[in-house]
C-alpha cells in the first residue's frame, strides 16, 4: 500500500526543517567542544565555520535554479536531503578544521536546494491570493 502524496510531502517538508534547525543549532551549540577539542581555533576560523553553511546556500542557489529546470525536482530533493543528512551527521562527528568546513559548506550547499524549491513551488503552485507578492 502506497502513502498518500499529501503525507509524503508533508513528511519530506517536516525533515527538511528538521536537518536545517539542527544545522543552525549545531554550530553556535558544540562551540565549547571544538574549542576544547585541542586544535587551536581563532575568533575568525569559528566565524568562518559559522558561516560557511548561508555562504553555501548562495552561491549554490543559481546551480539549483538551473538544474531545477532539466533534472525532475524529486530526484534533486532525495538526493539534497541525503547529502544533507550525510554532511550534518559528519559535521557532528568530526574533528579536524577543513573536514568541518567542508561539511558545513556542504550542509549550505544542500540547504540552497530546498530554498529554491519551495520558492519556485508556491510560485507554481498556490493560488493567487496566496502567493508571494515580492517574487512575482
Amino acid at each position: 500500500m502506497a502513502l498518500p502524496r499529501w503525507l509524503i510531502l508533508i513528511v519530506f517538508c517536516q525533515l527538511v526543517q528538521v536537518f536545517m534547525s539542527y544545522d543552525g543549532g549545531a554550530t553556535p551549540a558544540s562551540i565549547d567542544k571544538i574549542q576544547n577539542s585541542g586544535i587551536p581555533w581563532t575568533q575568525a576560523e569559528l566565524g568562518l565555520l559559522g558561516s560557511l553553511d548561508k555562504f553555501g546556500m548562495t552561491i549554490s542557489s543559481v546551480l539549483w535554479g538551473k538544474l531545477l529546470q532539466t533534472v525532475p525536482a524529486k530526484v534533486l530533493l532525495v538526493m539534497g536531503l541525503a547529502l544533507n543528512s550525510a554532511s550534518t551527521l559528519a559535521f557532528g562527528d568530526i574533528e579536524m578544521k577543513e573536514s568541518m568546513y567542508a561539511a558545513k559548506l556542504l550542509m549550505g550547499i544542500t540547504q540552497g536546494l530546498q530554498c529554491v524549491w519551495s520558492t519556485c513551488w508556491v510560485l507554481t503552485r498556490a493560488p493567487s491570493e496566496f502567493r508571494t507578492a515580492w517574487l512575482g
